[in-house]
């Protein structure tokens, strides 16, 4: 996976990272593909100096929220433990090729209250997507070896133990934080998109002919990054009224669950 170091994360101190898995394939379905990827996850904080303040690990996605000194020092972690955890995938899995969607995406954390509410957030995945009632019941999350005290710069944020078990109940979390991750230049979208066709092995070209790809680079450009369609235009060298006719007409034609 080539490296893509945010420009704008100079001067960040907290930012909030996912991965999601090529296709949205459950790429830790598993209790043992959970164990990996967490161990990955904990293990490699040092070596880069970040640290996780939390995470939660879904079937197809991954939650972090990581603090960091220097941006080069963030990518190089992901690199190196998306890495690792696509060699160990796709041997026990006896495949080859990519593991990942694209590379990931960041979101800044502006102030500590914000920091808080992004915890709370990433806890409450599994809440959200009614795996579980309540967020200290899902194994696979910091939640408890925050509150056990193990975890304590995290903790700190909270008054007490009692007020971060508050916190993350389930009336209370819904409104106090939303994903929106940062927007991204036209540079930086064009190093996306060039990601985009290198992991899939796509010709710049060949794609605009290529529906389903095309529209799956535009939609994650549109939606995620927030790219307009004057951009998305010098971005492919596809119309703009031409992607925008095919994001309306496949979102039309998806049935979401």
């Amino acid at each position: 996976m080539p490296k893509f170091i945010r420009k704008n994360l100079q001067g960040i101190e907290f930012v909030h990272v996912t991965t999601h898995g090529i296709d949205d394939k459950y790429i830790y379905e598993s209790t043992r593909e959970k164990k990996e990827i967490r161990k990955l996850i904990l293990q490699n904080q040092e070596e880069f100096n970040i640290t996780i303040m939390s995470y939660c690990i879904m079937n197809n996605h991954l939650h972090l929220l990581i603090k960091f000194k220097n941006p080069e020092d963030l990518s190089e972690y992901m690199h190196k433990v998306n890495t690792s955890y696509a060699i160990y995938y796709n041997k026990q899995h006896e495949r080859v090729g990519y593991v990942y969607k694209n590379r990931f995406y960041s979101q800044i954390i502006k102030d500590s209250i914000h920091l808080m509410n992004g915890i709370i957030y990433i806890h409450n995945n599994p809440v959200k997507a009614k795996i579980c009632d309540t967020a200290k019941e899902y194994e696979f999350s910091s939640y408890q070896d925050i509150l056990s005290g193990r975890w304590k710069e995290t903790m700190s944020l909270f008054r007490s133990k009692n007020q971060y078990i508050e916190a993350h109940m389930k009336n209370n979390h819904t409104i106090l934080y939303s994903v929106d991750f940062e927007k991204v230049t036209l540079e930086e979208g064009k190093e996306i998109f060039n990601q985009y066709l290198e992991n899939n092995r796509l010709d710049g070209e060949l794609i605009k002919e290529q529906k389903e790809q095309l529209y799956e680079i535009c939609k994650e450009l549109k939606e995620i990054y927030k790219i307009t369609y004057r951009d998305l235009e010098k971005i492919t060298g596809v119309g703009r009224e031409t992607i925008r006719r095919l994001l309306i007409k496949k979102n039309n034609n998806r049935t979401y669950l």
